[in-house]
């Protein structure tokens, strides 16, 4: 998971995209990820790998 690219299809930061650079907790289940934005270097996500498999929200670029 840790390095995945994934473009923003929905809501406040539509067309952005992230890279995934490490789990948020180690004791979250489903795991939730951190993830920086690639355009703007303060950006920060948290989301869940239940929200990031949802193909209407992200689209994976790698």
């Amino acid at each position: 998971m840790i390095n995945m690219r994934y473009k923003k299809l929905t809501g406040m930061h539509t067309g952005h995209s992230y890279v995934v650079v490490e789990p948020a907790s180690e004791i979250d289940s489903p795991m939730r990820w951190m993830l920086h934005c690639e355009s703007v270097a303060d950006e920060k996500l948290i989301v869940s790998e239940d929200e990031l498999s949802d193909p209407k929200s992200w689209q994976p670029l790698d």
